[in-house]
């Protein structure tokens, strides 16, 4: 039971990590020493998976998944999505630099952590830390003045990008969505719209719900497809693979430097 509850713990950091711009939650993920049993258990999502659903087999799909460890994650994620984001408006309102100093401090303390898994660090190991550095400061030099778009394809693409911020690193899931100008729309708005049941009997309620339904979508796919992908890097390339996403959290750095006003969080933002 001690377990459980310390893995929702954990869920609930990743989930708000997720919800914040500039914040990672496979970073906190990294930094919790789970990040690669949660990619091999999503890369278990298969046909195999499906099948053992569909015949009823309850104790097979618990150890093909390991249900009991990834559960209260996804239930940690849920409750910080459902109930955190009134906290965070409060924290970012009155306590604006002191919480950017203290997520600023996890990310920094996590540059160390993640770099230990590289085994050597070599000519190719420091080009590649490069490339990841290059590669986030870029991202964050972006104008990300871009209007919301609520065409259900497009936040079907939504949800595959911003679930690949969520897995990799130091890229921000929330961030890529303010990007592509939907971070409110998809974020802070549906939330708002979904969690309040004075809307339930609204039509825009069911225009979010759709909005809402469409981006999970994208999120699933977006899971099976990076998932498999970043095993794969990890099997083959793992040095590679660790010393870009090294290169990823350092420049995610800049994005939550506490001694600045940040444009990507406004009063309505969460």
């Amino acid at each position: 039971m001690k377990e459980f509850i310390i893995n929702i713990f954990k869920g609930i950091l990743i989930g708000t990590a997720n919800i914040i711009p500039g914040l990672s939650g496979s970073t906190l993920a990294l930094l919790l020493g789970i990040y690669e049993k949660i990619i091999t258990i999503l890369t278990k999502v298969d046909l195999k998976l499906f099948q053992l659903i569909k015949n009823f087999k309850f104790k097979a799909i618990q150890k093909h998944i390991s249900l009991q460890f990834i559960a209260p994650i996804m239930m940690g994620i849920i409750i910080s999505f459902i109930s955190l984001a009134h906290l965070l408006k409060f924290l970012f309102t009155h306590f604006e630099t002191y919480t950017w100093s203290y997520f600023f401090g996890i990310i920094l303390v996590s540059i160390f952590y993640v770099s230990k898994y590289i085994t050597k660090w070599r000519k190719l190991e420091f080009l590649y830390f490069l490339l990841g550095l290059i590669i986030s400061l870029t991202l964050f030099f972006i104008d990300p003045n871009v209007g919301e778009n609520r065409n259900l394809l497009f936040v079907f693409i939504c949800g595959i990008i911003g679930v690949a911020g969520m897995l990799i690193p130091g890229l921000s899931g929330s961030y890529l969505l303010v990007l592509l100008g939907n971070y409110k729309l998809l974020v802070s708005d549906t939330l708002h719209y979904l969690t309040q049941p004075a809307y339930y009997k609204n039509d825009e309620f069911y225009m979010y719900l759709n909005l809402f339904c469409t981006f999970l979508i994208g999120h699933i796919c977006g899971l099976l497809l990076f998932s498999r992908l970043i095993k794969w890097l990890l099997n083959n390339y793992k040095n590679m693979t660790f010393a870009i996403l090294t290169g990823f959290i350092t420049g995610s750095l800049l994005s939550i430097w506490p001694w600045k006003k940040p444009d990507i969080i406004d009063d309505s933002s969460l």
